[in-house]
């Protein structure tokens, strides 16, 4: 993972996508952090899913991500629960 370059600005990030993006993953890696496939990860991004649905455990790994990238759990997109 690349630490986002401007940590100071707090992005508006609506997708999934533009998350995993944003923090410098791609959709293996990001799969892999959060103990699920990269086809899961794509399903999520392609809207199969009406709401994207993590673990409480998953939350805590993607937080950790977040934080890595100078963001927080309230930069999430709304469609994650």
């Amino acid at each position: 993972m690349v630490e986002h370059q401007n940590s100071n600005s707090n992005p508006k990030l609506t997708t999934l996508k533009e998350l995993r993006e944003y923090i410098g993953l791609t959709q293996e890696e990001l799969g892999q952090a959060l103990g699920i496939t990269a086809s899961t990860i794509s399903r999520y991004e392609r809207g199969q899913h009406q709401r994207i649905k993590f673990t409480f455990s998953q939350i805590k790994r993607l937080q950790a991500l977040l934080e890595q990238a100078g963001l927080s759990i309230n930069d999430l997109p709304d469609d994650i629960d």
